[in-house]
């Protein structure tokens, strides 16, 4: 038995595409980008308020849905009044997932770049309706700017986006709607409206129906997995952080010292070192009681942000409550250890000659050589240190003794 000729099978195929009528494929994809518009305004409310952008994202798809309708209305109002208003719904609405990925970046949103893209497929349109009709060339005109903005949208997540599966999926979505519209409109430059009228039967067309009815939603998806990975983000900042500061609590500072013995473990050399500090604002308490609990709040931050500054980027610091400060100090012998609290204490010094009330602090040191002595018995020899350096007068500075 013959099989058929590919005319035949080619007839058949695009009697099958012929099944994906194109108007209920646009009122299926408002439906979905109604119901997305919904859950992301719905969910902006249940993140942090570092988390921006979702209410941008939500417009834009409401916006979508408008342009979906106004595409759906062709045949019941003339094409110069719904085609025009359907494609710059359609700009803006794409140009609103810009935005707001760039306000999620926390980058200066493009206005002016909006705008232009609009006022060019308004103008395009326009033309090609009725100065010079040609369906191709409104394709190929809309194309250029909705490339544009998808394609700015692809550089932003591969620059800014974290390493992580959300935004390699977000990216891939993204990928491939840029390339979608871009080979559009290289198909009606090169072939005329027979493979891209989306009116007509064929693969592609069939193909382009499909995709851009589900690619509102799945970026949208893609959007919240990269929110949702930001959020869990910033919890685990917050829960390791403390809030009047900024800088790590209790917790945070166990998991810095946890990674930092397990590298000095791994190095395998008993000369590798550690230091503590246990730094203590002395008479801290007539601060709060001469100036209220604000001003000892602002000092408080001062001396965290002094702290700071005077740390490498690998140091870590924490505020284990009260007007006590902890420093790590990773590699880093007994010498360097009282160069650093000597260099915190002349820090505060002039801070108190300026606008901060006087305060001095006192400071203990502890060394650590051996991964296997633990946080504890490390910050027990700082805090006899500190202990002594209150002892002896305050703000001094007091080595602790080795371990046993």
């Amino acid at each position: 038995m013959r099989s058929a000729s590919w005319p035949s099978r080619a007839r058949r195929c695009n009697a099958d595409v012929r099944l994906l009528d194109p108007f209920s494929v646009v009122l299926m994809a408002a439906l979905m980008c109604a119901v997305m518009s919904a859950v992301l305004f719905g969910a902006r409310r249940g993140f942090p308020a570092e988390v921006r952008g979702i209410s941008h994202w939500g417009a834009a798809l409401a916006v979508q849905v408008l342009s979906a309708f106004c595409f759906a209305l062709r045949g019941s109002l003339p094409d110069l009044l719904v085609l025009p208003i359907a494609n710059v719904l359609f700009v803006f609405g794409n140009g609103l997932c810009l935005m707001g990925l760039q306000r999620f970046y926390g980058l200066a949103r493009g206005w002016l770049m909006l705008g232009g893209a609009c006022g060019f497929a308004l103008a395009g349109m326009l033309y090609f309706l009725i100065v010079s009709p040609d369906y191709a060339a409104r394709v190929v005109w809309m194309a250029l700017p909705m490339t544009l903005i998808n394609g700015t949208m692809l550089l932003l997540v591969l620059r800014h986006g974290r390493r992580k599966l959300a935004t390699w999926f977000f990216g891939s979505l993204i990928s491939i709607n840029t390339s979608l519209i871009a080979i559009r409109g290289i198909l009606a430059l090169t072939h005329g409206p027979a493979v891209v009228d989306v009116t007509r039967p064929g693969v592609f067309q069939g193909f382009y129906l499909a995709i851009t009815a589900l690619q509102p939603a799945l970026l949208s998806v893609g959007f919240l997995m990269v929110a949702y990975e930001r959020m869990r983000i910033i919890l685990e900042r917050r829960s390791a952080s403390d809030p009047l500061t900024g800088v790590f609590n209790r917790r945070g500072f166990g998991e810095a010292y946890a990674r930092e013995v397990a590298r000095m473990a791994r190095m395998r050399q008993r000369s590798r070192s550690l230091a503590l500090l246990c730094v203590d604002l002395d008479y801290f308490k007539r601060i709060n009681d001469r100036y209220g609990h604000a001003e000892g709040d602002r000092v408080l931050v001062s001396v965290a942000q002094m702290i700071s500054a005077a740390l490498r980027e690998t140091d870590v610091l924490a505020r284990f409550g009260g007007e006590e400060f902890s420093v790590l100090l990773p590699e880093t012998d007994l010498k360097r250890a009282l160069g650093v609290a000597h260099r915190i204490q002349a820090m505060l010094r002039e801070a108190c000659a300026g606008d901060l009330p006087s305060c001095t602090a006192s400071i203990g040191v502890a060394v650590q050589s051996d991964p296997a002595e633990g946080l504890e018995p490390l910050m027990s020899r700082a805090d006899a240190a500190l202990y002594r350096a209150k002892e002896n007068g305050r703000d001094r500075i007091e080595a602790g003794r080795a371990a046993a």
